[in-house]
C-alpha cells in the first residue's frame, strides 16, 4: 500500500480534466499503446545497437556511422515520455504505488546517468575510434550497464499490470 500523500494525489489527478478525457475517449490507449511500442522499438533499437557496439560487438562499425541515428532514438524516447504521461494521467492509481512503476522510474534515471557520464567524460573521443579499434574498458562497461538499463525499463514496464500495487 502507498503512502497516504502518494494515493491523495492519485486521487486528485484522476478527477482532472485531462485525466478524465484520456479515460473517456475510447482510442486513447489503443493509439497510446501503438505510439509507446514505435518509440520503445527506436529506443531499444537504435541505442541497443550503440551499446552492442561500444560493447565491442559489430567491430567493423564505425561508432561515428552511427551517430547520426541518435536523433531517432531520442524521437522514440520523447514519443515515450509523451505517451507514458498520459498513461500516468489516465489512471495515476495504476502507477503511484505500484513497485514496477518505481523500478522502471529507477532504470530509466540510471540509464540518463549513464550516458550523461559517457558523454561528458567520452563522447568526442568516442567519434575518433576507426572500425576494429578494440572498445576501452571504460566503453564496455558503459554499453552494458546501458543495454542493461533499457532492457529492465522494458521488463518493468511490462509488468506494470502483473505485478500490481505492492508498495
Amino acid at each position: 500500500m502507498g503512502t497516504p500523500e502518494l494515493e491523495q494525489f492519485a486521487a486528485w489527478l484522476r478527477e482532472t480534466a485531462p485525466s478524465q478525457w484520456v479515460r473517456a475517449w475510447p482510442w486513447t490507449w489503443a493509439i497510446g499503446e501503438t505510439l509507446h511500442f514505435i518509440g520503445l522499438s527506436l529506443v531499444i533499437g537504435i541505442i541497443g545497437l550503440l551499446d552492442l557496439r561500444l560493447m565491442g560487438f559489430l567491430p567493423r562499425v564505425p561508432l561515428a556511422a552511427l551517430r547520426p541515428l541518435l536523433p531517432y532514438g531520442i524521437a522514440g524516447f520523447g514519443l515515450n515520455a509523451v505517451t507514458g504521461a498520459v498513461f500516468f494521467v489516465g489512471t495515476p492509481e495504476q502507477y503511484v504505488t505500484n513497485i514496477a512503476f518505481a523500478m522502471k522510474m529507477l532504470f530509466l534515471v540510471l540509464s540518463g546517468l549513464n550516458v550523461l557520464y559517457f558523454e561528458t567524460r567520452h563522447g568526442q573521443y568516442v567519434l575518433t575510434l576507426a572500425p576494429d579499434t578494440p572498445m576501452p574498458a571504460a566503453f564496455r562497461r558503459a554499453g552494458a550497464i546501458s543495454l542493461v538499463c533499457w532492457l529492465m525499463v522494458l521488463y518493468w514496464g511490462r509488468m506494470l499490470p502483473y505485478i500490481g500495487n505492492a508498495f
